[in-house]
């Protein structure tokens, strides 16, 4: 009867052990995970080249999207979202968007930003986040009012985190 008892606790404590070893944590995205990275643009004065020059009243708005992207006091760099559904994104920019006399009109140029969508698994709480592969730009549609937007220079082709500038925008 004693071999019995000890068979049955082994099976006991085995069962309990291949049972509990197949549970996992929580499935909690942990902050600071990579998700997918914003557009990072810096604005630059197109006569010196190098000097970080930032836009008058900067308005940047996705084409064919009613609202408005929030710009957090525009300095001489934004980040921007690209759309990870599509391998197309187009904005508007557009200087002197906050204007109280009719001295200085709005000036708003399109950009269209091309790129190769490319899915990433970070984990099963994060699910996937989207790389952005082989960045172009087409150049700028100037409106009515003329372009502002005098060149566009890619810095890095690849979209894969925010540490760096992707593109400098001279005007």
């Amino acid at each position: 009867m004693t071999l019995f008892k000890y068979l049955l606790l082994i099976s006991t404590v085995l069962f309990i052990i291949l049972t509990s070893s197949s549970c996992e944590r929580d499935d909690i995205c942990a902050e600071g995970t990579a998700t997918t990275p914003l557009l990072i643009i810096k604005f630059l004065d197109f006569d010196t080249g190098t000097e970080a020059k930032a836009p008058v009243e900067l308005q940047v708005k996705a084409v064919d999207v009613e609202a408005i992207f929030a710009l957090d006091g525009v300095t001489d760099s934004i980040a921007i979202p690209l759309k990870t559904n599509e391998s197309i994104t187009d904005y508007e920019f557009t200087i002197n968007s906050i204007f109280e006399n009719d001295s200085i009109p709005l000036n708003t140029d399109t950009v269209s930003f091309q790129y190769t969508l490319e899915q990433e698994y970070v984990s099963s709480a994060c699910g996937f986040r989207v790389n952005y592969k082989g960045l172009t730009v087409s150049p700028p549609e100037a409106g009515d009012d003329g372009s502002w937007i005098r060149s566009i220079t890619i810095q890095r082709e690849d979209v894969t985190d925010e540490t760096t500038t992707h593109i400098f925008i001279f005007h």
